[in-house]
């Protein structure tokens, strides 16, 4: 299906005056200040007041991405949204990350599609997101193997707007946007960032604390991600 587009697109898109996939892959990625202005632009349409409450799903929910609303992509629904609103963070987190690209490309003139992605590349591309294999690296594999971005690794880089995946102690994960760090002393002792949990009654902010065990923050395993082309 992505090669059929790829023989028509070109065509419409010249005759709608719009780039097409011709163009340099660096001109197909948003810079990355333009992407955080969008993204930071489409967080602050959701609410914070318990619209869009947390749901981890049951295996009964279906094929259920954890978004709140009906995703699309490509003319096709990409995810069915929640009939509730209700949302989890990896789909919360990427659901905001399609609405950020899609923002820039109406913002610049171009059709909706991330590089030469078909449909099911951005299903796949949701997969690494999430970590469906079981790769604890998720958004940040998801970007940097599809060319979307970068990882930050020396943390006093990190930004407003960067993605976030965490680990704790305790096993458990969570995927985030990230707001600011958290410091004692001029060190960095965590994070404060917005995602949906069920602490905050769905999407807000919240701060974590990295530490030795319990439900601390590995400070090992904090990825940071950002989208975007320098």
């Amino acid at each position: 299906m992505t090669r059929v587009l790829t023989i028509v697109l070109p065509l419409a898109l010249l005759l709608a005056g719009c780039p097409s996939e011709g163009e340099p892959k660096a001109r197909r990625v948003p810079p990355e200040d333009a992407f955080h202005r969008h993204l930071l632009a489409v967080v602050e349409t959701y609410p914070t007041d318990g619209t869009h409450g947390y749901h981890w799903p049951r295996p009964d929910d279906g094929r259920w991405l954890g978004n709140t609303r009906t995703l699309r992509y490509a003319d096709q629904v990409l995810a069915k949204g929640d009939p509730q609103g209700r949302c989890h963070c990896s789909g919360l987190t990427f659901e905001v990350f399609l609405r950020a690209w899609e923002r820039w490309c109406k913002a610049t003139g171009r059709p909706f599609r991330i590089l030469d992605l078909g449909i099911g590349d951005v299903r796949r591309l949701g997969r690494q997101w999430f970590g469906a294999s079981g790769d604890r690296k998720t958004l940040s594999t998801a970007v940097t193997k599809n060319g979307l971005g970068r990882r930050i690794t020396d943390l006093e880089q990190a930004q407003l707007g960067d993605f976030v995946q965490l680990w704790r102690h305790s096993g458990s994960g969570h995927s985030c946007i990230f707001r600011a760090w958290i410091r004692a002393d001029e060190k960095i002792v965590g994070l404060k960032y917005w995602s949906t949990q069920k602490s905050t009654n769905g999407i807000g902010e919240r701060e974590e604390r990295f530490g030795v065990g319990g439900s601390a923050v590995k400070r090992d395993e904090l990825y940071v991600v950002r989208v975007g082309a320098r």
